[in-house]
């Protein structure tokens, strides 16, 4: 739907009343939730605590025992109240004021990070495009905080107004953000760029003519009162100091600040294109040209890398089917790929068992292939009770060389492992010339999800804090909406290394020493079993009995052992 389509039905559900959300109750009483969180600030947005009684209590009395709590945070300080409310509420008041305090902390380090810059900005943020809405609630606020002054509604807590174009053009801001509610990066992206070519009032801004136009993750990062907004406080800052190094610099040190932005360009500087960060160079990100070229309906792009045409999705759903070839914008999840090790472009699974997923859920699993991702797979089957259907495994390995990352390890080697173990596993290739780290695990997963509901990302961290702090924010709860477990973390860093080493030893699977790096050298060797001998010389020479610093990374050569074995199933 369009978003003129989109503002017709919101508008004609309001004047009917009908209700705007279904809540399938039996899903509810199913789960036995003793708390349910909604909001009561926008009836489009989520169902309301009245709906939400009432569905249940006509669904059978499920909600007997069960508690309604609904915030409806109007300012950022509001946001950060709410926050220590849902910990208070679901019983971990430590925890909710620790996440208050760290939302406000953030907020203040953007606000830092700003104080470098040699003049204020004037932004304005679009809700929606059309009508046209400037941005309410906390998002005057969260611009102030990134160092700038809001233009059109400058009023933190205020609701979002329906805005002309011709107020638009008299506001005529330095900055503007497309961030439309509801909608993603892309999203916006495609839409931004169809306004573009529509709408002369916007066209004709001096931030558009400029190259100050930029879209950003709307949903993820301004439509949600949580912690979220404070890495959306951050976006606007990037975007907004985008011309002053100093600035730029301070805020791509700050751990939270999102890839989720894209420069926002008229058809005489060609299509919509994102800016991405590889190293010290900017390009121009792949996924985002595909997109704009999918909204204007053509059947190919030119790749800005090497200068070929690159067919698009359309060309690909044009055809009908998958051509087996592996090629970038494959729609169909390489379905007839034979060589899919070597050949997928997009996430899809590289082996999927006969018995499929568990239809109730499974747990995503990030798998290396080494040592510390085959022990978290152990832990994790233990607690489901060696159902290998609730796990899948899922891998990024570099697009060109079909390496993962630090382990030097072949893609390939992953798949024999899944298939030796009979556990799913999706391949998830990582191009430099497209989106973020993050956007492809987002990606992933939605492979995961067309065949089971995702209910946790797994990790196989064992101690390193800032490592679990950025996983937490970017794969977390604020980032792509999961819970995240870490099956063999320990807060006292190497107390469970004993534990984890007998753990390894019953799974009779010998793992190979397949990289190190500097501090190890002389110390570990390249193709040299871990054993406890290897861990003893490693913690003399001051190291990490586990290489959890990056000083050896491994492949679990699961092979050589029964499946049953080691998996752990054995009777």
């Amino acid at each position: 739907m369009t978003q003129a389509q989109i503002d017709h039905a919101v508008a004609e559900a309001s004047t009917s009343n009908t209700p705007m959300f279904a809540i399938n109750a039996a899903l509810v009483k199913e789960a036995r939730p003793t708390i349910v969180l909604t909001q009561d600030l926008c009836g489009v947005c989520a169902a309301g605590p009245e709906d939400i009684r009432r569905a249940l209590e006509d669904g059978g009395g499920c909600a007997r025992g069960m508690r309604v709590e609904s915030y409806a945070p109007g300012t950022l300080m509001e946001v950060a109240e709410s926050i220590e409310h849902v910990g208070e509420a679901c019983g971990v008041p430590r925890r909710g004021a620790r996440a208050r305090r760290e939302f406000e902390d953030r907020l203040v380090a953007v606000r830092e990070a700003t104080h470098a810059a040699k003049k204020q900005r004037t932004v304005l943020l679009l809700e929606w495009l059309d009508p046209a809405y400037d941005g309410g609630h906390w998002v005057p606020g969260m611009i102030v905080a990134a160092g700038c002054v809001p233009v059109l509604n400058a009023v933190e807590g205020a609701k979002s107004k329906a805005r002309s174009w011709a107020e638009v053009a008299a506001a005529d801001p330095d900055v503007v953000l497309f961030a439309s509610c509801g909608f993603d990066l892309r999203r916006n992206l495609t839409d931004a760029a169809k306004a573009l070519r529509t709408t002369p009032e916007l066209a004709g801004l001096r931030a558009v003519r400029t190259g100050r136009a930029y879209c950003v993750d709307g949903n993820r990062y301004f439509a949600r009162p949580g912690p979220s907004l404070a890495a959306g406080t951050a976006l606007v800052a990037r975007c907004a100091f985008d011309d002053e190094p100093e600035v730029v610099r301070r805020l791509e040190a700050l751990p939270f600040l999102p890839n989720a932005w894209a420069l926002l360009r008229d058809e005489e500087q060609q299509d919509a294109v994102a800016v991405a960060k590889v190293g010290d160079i900017d390009i121009e990100d792949f996924d985002l040209l595909h997109e704009a070229a999918c909204a204007e309906g053509r059947m190919t792009y030119t790749d800005p890398a090497t200068g070929y045409g690159v067919m698009t999705r359309l060309a690909h759903q044009k055809r009908g089917k998958c051509c087996g070839s592996g090629c970038r914008h494959c729609p169909y999840q390489h379905a007839n790929v034979r060589d899919k090790a070597q050949k997928i472009q997009n996430p899809a699974f590289l082996h999927l068992p006969d018995a499929g997923l568990h239809r109730e859920g499974v747990t995503a699993l990030m798998w290396s292939g080494g040592k510390d991702s085959f022990l978290a797979l152990r832990a994790l089957l233990r607690k489901c009770g060696g159902d290998t259907t609730r796990v899948v495994l899922m891998t990024t390995f570099d697009v060109k060389t079909r390496v993962i990352a630090h382990q030097e390890v072949h893609i390939s080697q992953v798949e024999r492992q899944a298939k030796h173990l009979d556990v799913a596993v999706v391949g998830v290739p990582l191009h430099p010339c497209s989106a973020g780290y993050v956007k492809h695990i987002s990606s992933a997963l939605e492979v995961v999800a067309g065949q089971a509901p995702v209910l946790h990302l797994a990790c196989g961290d064992l101690h390193l804090r800032h490592i679990r702090e950025w996983r937490e924010t970017q794969l977390g709860i604020a980032g792509l909406g999961l819970s995240l477990a870490f099956p063999i973390w320990s807060d006292d860093a190497g107390s469970n290394y004993d534990a984890l080493t007998a753990d390894l030893e019953a799974s009779g699977v010998p793992c190979i020493v397949s990289a190190v790096t500097e501090p190890a050298v002389g110390v570990a060797e390249v193709g040299e079993l871990y054993t406890r001998a290897l861990a003893g010389k490693l913690e003399a020479a001051g190291l990490d009995a586990f290489g959890e610093n990056g000083e050896i990374h491994s492949l679990a050569e699961v092979w050589r052992a029964p499946r049953e074995r080691a998996l752990g199933l054995q009777l």
